[in-house]
């Protein structure tokens, strides 16, 4: 493809090493270029993401836990979830996909983790959630 431009009524031809191109976010956009791809993201958090991302955590604590106690991929179990409010409410918030993801047959919100149960503590970035989960023997 052939671009002219006309100036003063002289027409000049472009060709691709007389073009630059600059890329600028707009606003509070992050811009990242790779060649002659770029994506632009919002990169506010929300707190619907806020919410998301601290359930998805859980879950991946809960999975190493899992590990770690040597169950096995298929085995269910009983998952105890204690912390502050904004804790309880992405547990209460994402219950059923928390649960599906863990295999946990139940998830129990306590004030408090008893030390006799097997569990451990999730530093998440601001709020602090403890858990503890047991092998839920039930057919």
């Amino acid at each position: 493809d052939e671009v002219t431009i006309s100036v003063d009524g002289r027409d000049h031809r472009l060709e691709a090493d007389d073009l630059t191109i600059h890329r600028r976010a707009s606003g509070a956009l992050v811009v990242q270029a790779d060649g002659a791809r770029f994506a632009a993201l919002d990169p506010t958090v929300t707190p619907e993401l806020r919410a998301e991302g601290l359930a998805r955590e859980i879950v991946s604590r809960v999975q190493r836990l899992r590990k770690e106690s040597g169950l096995a991929v298929s085995d269910r179990i009983s998952l105890s979830v204690a912390g502050g409010t904004e804790v309880r409410a992405v547990v209460e918030q994402f219950r059923q996909w928390i649960a599906g993801e863990v295999l946990a047959r139940e998830i129990v919100v306590v004030d408090e983790i008893p030390h006799d149960e097997r569990g451990v503590s999730l530093e998440l970035e601001d709020p602090t959630a403890h858990i503890a989960l047991t092998r839920d023997s039930r057919p």
